[in-house]
């Protein structure tokens, strides 16, 4: 009996034949692959990571590329269509295109958000023992021959003590529940290979005589063992869910592609705690100050060259700037980290088999980029109650980071505004809002100049306004670089006295404001002290020494005794530990004051006296 004509109809509404195969290397988790091919109509079964996206961004289940389209139109669609590059028929004769394989991956969904875990496998022979089927209930399912021979690849039977069977690894059918609607299913998510498929896509619309007939090689992963029933088995270990797997095989797979968008690779990598904390912070964000706080936080700028940068005119920080902010100030001190994540509280849990070990594979050491799958959870439950509260009062307590997102905010309302009138602006202004509150770019071309001209006018108001009300220092990635230094070292100091990071962080939100006092003039580019230290004229110094400079200069303003006594009383610290803190902290401010040896007495000085300016003014 052949493949075709087994079984019969099922829920199943996708069908391949191909070649199986299981890649693993040593104890990794194992994926496993159907190697087949697709005509150029069936490619639209296929779904870029993109487009599987619920109504409200989670940024734990995100797995997305930016499609680079200027990309595909000018080199990738004229490589399929020669006759575009005006080549004569000779030369489009003598010459030869290919794409590599597509990947895959086999993804549960209910609508368009992806689900956790496959539901359970079950694989059993057929009452005539002529096929052998895997099935994962209402998802997809594999059918294979069995085989006798010694070296065949082999399958534990359902329900069965041990008994395994030999299964030929080629024909193999794949059959898959593919649907557009809300139901529970399965989509075929690309991982690798967007840009091919979404020029072949364009090709095929545009003229189908070029590719009608060729075959796509495709190749369908899936993680067989990341199930409901194989995380339970496997407690108190846990398995990694689907978009776990194949958000690592995103990043593994894209890492080395053309213009990888780096906020990308930062969101879907959980490699380091930076990556985790990241994700948790936008997400706390959209929770907790909603579209418009997401929005002034850029995290997802295409290109790894801008990843570390603001470049939007209305965004108060990137996720670039704090992911390498954090990972210079926290990732190499250990005992800090311990502190702000609150680690010994949950040392139990971290280390169950009692003992903290270098070598351990399950419950290794935690640090800032190596923990295990089973700590990750516990990790993020301590990044969430503590780390991330501590990042949000940074850039929406302190005075002038709120101030530039109240200036966002002030626009963004007449912009809506005009969206809901009856003007002659009311779509373009609909648009501008699409862009910046739901990520959807304004098209190209003349249909959309108007738009355009609308979002240009909105971005130049409030730059024009942030010019006028706020620090021009919040633009610079450095700057923002050398609070978070400061704020470390703050918190190191603090650490000893204070148990909870989140009111240390509240007595630097009040420095901050100390500092920054009067839009930052305390770090104007004219300032004397200022000028070859920080700034070569108007240009900042982009080196490290310019960030150590800054933070220097942050920490310089506990030199004044009522400053850190402000600090102290913002941290809720009384008695003999409060002086003993203000001390701590002025000798700080002292040595950063005394310590800046390019200027060491105009530094002082103008932080003594700016500092004095400020406990007059009653700040």
């Amino acid at each position: 009996m052949s493949l075709e004509s087994f079984g019969e109809e099922q829920i199943y509404n996708f069908e391949r034949i191909g070649s199986f195969g299981r890649f693993y290397s040593g104890e990794s988790f194992p994926i496993e692959y159907i190697m087949t091919t697709f005509s150029s109509a069936e490619l639209f079964e296929l779904t870029f990571a993109r487009d599987i996206r619920p109504d409200k961004i989670d940024f734990e289940l995100l797995m997305q590329r930016d499609i680079d389209e200027e990309r595909v139109r000018l080199e990738m669609e004229p490589y399929l269509n020669p006759r575009s590059e005006k080549l004569t028929l000779a030369e489009i004769r003598s010459r030869s295109v290919f794409f590599p394989p597509l990947l895959a991956a086999i993804v549960p969904t209910k609508g368009k958000a992806m689900e956790a875990y496959y539901t359970d496998e079950k694989c059993e022979s057929t009452e005539n023992k002529e096929h052998i089927i895997r099935e994962w209930a209402g998802l997809f399912k594999l059918t294979y021959f069995p085989s006798s021979n010694p070296h065949a690849y082999r399958l534990q039977l359902t329900g069965e003590d041990e008994q395994t069977v030999g299964v030929q690894c080629e024909p193999v059918k794949l059959e898959i529940r593919l649907t557009k609607s809300n139901q529970y299913s399965a989509k075929l998510v690309i991982i690798d290979g967007q840009h091919r498929l979404f020029t072949l896509k364009q090709v095929y619309e545009k003229h189908p005589q070029l590719v009608e007939n060729i075959g796509v090689p495709v190749c369908i992963l899936f993680a067989p063992n990341a199930t409901v029933q194989k995380n339970r088995e496997y407690a108190p270990y846990r398995v990694p869910t689907v978009p776990e797997v194949f958000r690592h095989l995103f990043v593994d797979v894209n890492n080395t592609a053309k213009q990888v968008g780096g906020h990308f690779n930062i969101l879907l990598s959980d490699d380091t705690i930076g990556s985790i904390v990241c994700r948790k912070f936008c997400d706390h964000i959209l929770n907790h100050h909603g579209s418009e706080g997401l929005a002034v936080i850029e995290w997802n700028t295409k290109t790894k060259s801008e990843s570390t940068k603001i470049t939007r005119a209305y965004s108060i920080t990137s996720i670039g700037i704090i992911d390498l902010a954090l990972d210079n100030s926290i990732g190499n001190r250990k005992l800090l980290l311990k502190y702000i994540l609150k680690l010994d509280d949950v040392k139990t849990q971290l280390y169950p088999n009692g003992d903290e070990e270098e070598m351990a594979i399950d419950y290794p050491i935690v640090k800032w980029n190596k923990f295990s799958l089973s700590q990750k959870n516990i990790l993020e439950a301590q990044i969430k109650k503590y780390l991330i509260p501590c990042i949000e009062l940074i850039f929406f307590n302190t005075h002038e980071f709120n101030l530039a997102f109240e200036i966002l905010c002030n626009e963004l309302n007449n912009i809506k505004k005009l969206a809901d009138s009856d003007q002659q602006d009311a779509l373009d202004a609909r648009q501008v809002i699409n862009q910046i509150l739901d990520y959807m770019p304004i098209g190209e071309g003349k249909s959309f100049e108007s738009a355009r001209l609308v979002f240009r006018n909105f971005e130049s108001k409030v730059k024009k306004a942030k010019d006028e009300q706020v620090s021009p220092m919040l633009q610079y990635a450095l700057f923002q670089r050398a609070i978070f230094e400061a704020w470390a070292q703050i918190l190191d100091i603090a650490r000893c006295c204070i148990p909870d990071p989140r009111e240390v962080t509240k007595g630097f939100v009040k420095l901050l404001n100390l500092a920054l006092a009067d839009r930052g003039q305390f770090f104007v580019f004219d300032q004397l002290y200022m000028q070859h230290t920080v700034f070569n004229g108007t240009q900042i110094l982009v080196r490290q020494e310019t960030r150590k400079i800054l933070t220097q200069l942050l920490i310089a303003h506990l030199a004044n005794p009522f400053n850190a006594k402000q600090v102290c009383s913002e941290i809720g610290i009384k008695g003999q530990n409060a002086k003993k803190l203000i001390k701590k902290l002025q000798e700080k401010g002292e040595m950063a004051a005394g310590g800046n040896k390019y200027r060491p007495h105009e530094f002082a000085k103008k932080s003594r006296c700016l500092s004095e300016d400020t406990k007059k003014m009653g700040h």
